[in-house]
């Protein structure tokens, strides 16, 4: 039995993101093998130093980190970590650390736990390449052109309020923290490559896909292409840099006959979006008379029996992204993807095989790729050619390697840390 420490940045109950997920489903797989696990994830709500950061959500840790600076990724309040979140590790006494994010926390929490111990393996995954990035990770300039590579000059002009020495700093600062990193795990070959180009060690970066738990899908079968092949779906937070107004540009721009016989349905959250876009929003569903349905938000366990009933599932972000989750669960349902040719969509769909690609950002292209896709037999093939993502079960069991072979790199370094007596 391994006490496995995981940290992440949301709790799958009170955030629907990939990183979350990844996490909960890595914990309650550890546990299942007899693994004892402690999960410990940031929560909203602050925190008063006269109180405890820490609440109980079932088996696990809510962390309510109380300051933290987005530029940095530090915590302001440095006591958070070093006394209270230092107390618990100590507690809990870990053999191996696996971070599924540093964002909301604070990079202190690696030092934290290189301090604890010299031989504790410590494992990042990297689910999006806010290290790199500030502009939210996404290689975006303030225009919306993507970017190929971030250095102090250029990141300072997308953000004049601050220097190119800050940005200099920063990248300091940040790489500083995660060289006590032992592993890096890229679910994507394409985040992977930006990392490397960054500067991480290639050695230490891991190219692991994070795995779900699908349900059996049956096979698809002619009889249902005949009408699938007209329905489109978008599943997914409903915003900008996700491409749904793209998709409705796109949308617009088909010919009337191809709406009438179609249908597109929408899935997904538009909390926390400025008022103007969700009336923008509402307002391009209602003006495609019918062939646009909103269904609002769905929960994670709902995803299979949704995508049944979509013929393609179209992800149309405007960024590169890493893995996106809908992606696994539209193969996992054995349907094809419609996606922009960029990053890690287009390194998960293979063009022509399971799914289409369009010009990434360019509405009218993915307009005649909608309308390409809408024949029986590409449908048929595409779908018949998609493979389930990796089980938990298989993620899961390779990273047991990887912790293995850290310690193992570790183990004669230094002498193993005598461990502190257990607190009654």
């Amino acid at each position: 039995m391994t006490r496995i420490l995981l940290i992440a940045h949301g709790h799958p109950e009170l955030s629907l993101g990939g990183g979350e997920r990844a996490a909960a489903l890595e914990a309650d797989q550890l546990r299942a093998l007899g693994h004892q696990v402690l999960l410990i994830a940031r929560a909203p709500g602050p925190s008063g130093r006269g109180g405890t950061p820490f609440t109980l959500r079932g088996q696990d840790v809510l962390f309510h980190a109380p300051d933290y600076d987005y530029f940095l990724h530090s915590q302001r309040a440095k006591w958070a970590i070093w006394r209270d979140l230092r107390a618990l590790i100590d507690r809990f006494q870990p053999d191996v650390a696996h971070l599924h994010h540093y964002v909301h926390i604070g990079l202190e929490t690696l030092r934290e736990l290189r301090k604890y111990s010299p031989t504790l393996p410590i494992v990042l995954t990297l689910h999006e390449y806010l290290a790199i990035c500030h502009s939210n990770g996404q290689f975006l300039t303030p225009q919306g052109a993507l970017c190929h590579q971030a250095n102090p000059v250029d990141c300072a002009r997308c953000f004049p309020q601050y220097s190119c020495q800050d940005f200099f700093l920063r990248e300091r600062f940040v790489k500083s923290a995660l060289a006590l990193v032992d592993r890096f795990i890229c679910p994507s070959q394409f985040l992977r490559d930006r990392y490397a180009t960054w500067g991480l060690p290639a050695e230490k970066l891991v190219v692991l896909e994070n795995g779900l738990t699908p349900r059996a899908a049956a096979p698809p079968s002619a009889t249902e292409a005949e009408t699938l092949c007209r329905n489109f779906a978008f599943f997914g937070q409903v915003t900008e840099l996700k491409g749904i107004t793209l998709l409705l540009r796109a949308a617009d721009m088909l010919p009337p006959e191809f709406r009438a016989a179609a249908r597109l349905d929408i899935a997904g959250t538009v909390a926390h979006q400025p008022d103007a876009f969700i009336a923008e929003f509402r307002g391009r569903v209602a003006a495609l008379d019918g062939f646009a349905q909103y269904h609002g938000p769905y929960r994670a366990e709902e995803a299979a029996s949704l995508m049944a009933r979509a013929g393609y599932v179209v992800v149309p972000s405007l960024w590169w992204e890493n893995s996106p989750i809908v992606i696994q669960e539209a193969f996992a349902a054995r349907r094809p993807v419609i996606c922009a040719d960029i990053g890690g969509m287009a390194e998960k769909v293979a063009a022509n095989r399971t799914g289409l690609h369009f010009r990434a950002a360019d509405p009218r292209d993915l307009a005649a790729v909608m309308q390409r896709a809408a024949d029986p037999a590409l449908w048929l093939r595409l779908a018949s050619a998609t493979q389930p993502p990796p089980a938990i079960g298989q993620t899961v069991e390779t990273l047991l390697q990887v912790f293995e072979t850290i310690r193992a790199e570790r183990a004669p370094q230094t002498r193993p840390r005598p461990r502190r007596p257990r607190q009654p």
